[in-house]
């Protein structure tokens, strides 16, 4: 159970942090919602759990994305070993660790339903192969240098750790940021910026997944296209073809000039 709230607390932290608002950056401790049985009974293997205070900064509305992320994270990790949408890697952590107590065997788990007004909206059977998955998702397997394009979601810097996250523009992954003392002034003039690119060390899972980046620098980029109305209609950028025009630059790839 511990683990599951600890789930429930990243993927909420998650969830604010989707959209930056600049009156939440500097805060050291986000509040998070608190949580209640609404059944237990001794010796059943029936829980109900439910919110019990939710925090001014999130929403029961937003409580019930959290609860349908983790339901359906849980699903998609019993059926392939991959790091489930919204879910991050210390949330694939927490989840292996719940997948761990509830998965018997790789057949045989306990369920896991989402219920609104009485209906269920999304359920999974946890068993021994969500575990398993969720292990092999979190693995580092690749570290290459390169870049990824995005808006940065969210920036913490308590307890002397500076944290930040990347919401990729391709695939919409939600990237931990490792960041080093000194980027923290640089990091903070990014935060909230609409687009920004962010180069390093990227370390990837055997899906192609990307774990973290080790960031070297952060660039911020143009919110409006830099290309004019004529050159978005031909269907070319003039940075790439050195100045050509699409009929020449055509010419140069086929060898005809």
């Amino acid at each position: 159970m511990e683990s599951l709230l600890l789930l429930l607390k990243e993927l909420e932290t998650t969830e604010l942090q989707r959209s930056p608002q600049p009156g939440h950056a500097s805060r050291r401790r986000p509040a998070h919602t608190r949580w209640t049985f609404t059944h237990l009974g001794l010796g059943s293997t029936v829980a109900a759990l439910a919110p019990l205070h939710v925090p001014d900064e999130s929403s029961y509305e937003q409580v019930d994305r959290v609860l349908y992320q983790a339901v359906e994270g849980f699903a998609a990790a019993e059926d392939r070993p991959e790091i489930p949408s919204d879910w991050t890697m210390h949330a694939a952590n927490f989840g292996k660790a719940v997948a761990r107590t509830l998965g018997a065997s790789r057949d045989v788990g306990m369920r896991l339903a989402l219920r609104i007004n009485g209906d269920v909206v999304a359920e999974a059977e946890v068993t021994e192969r969500t575990r398993r998955h969720l292990q092999e998702a979190v693995r580092a397997r690749y570290a290459s240098l390169g870049s990824r394009r995005g808006h940065l979601g969210g920036l913490s810097d308590a307890k002397e750790k500076l944290r930040a996250v990347l919401w990729s523009e391709v695939g919409h992954e939600r990237i931990p940021l490792i960041c080093d003392k000194e980027q923290r002034e640089q990091l903070r003039q990014a935060w909230g910026h609409d687009r920004v690119e962010v180069t390093g060390r990227i370390t990837e899972n055997a899906q192609g997944q990307v774990v973290s980046i080790k960031v070297e620098e952060i660039e911020l980029l143009p919110i409006e296209p830099s290309l004019s109305d004529d050159d978005l209609r031909g269907g070319f950028w003039p940075d790439m073809t050195g100045g050509l025009g699409a009929l020449d630059y055509l010419a140069v790839i086929r060898g005809e000039a």
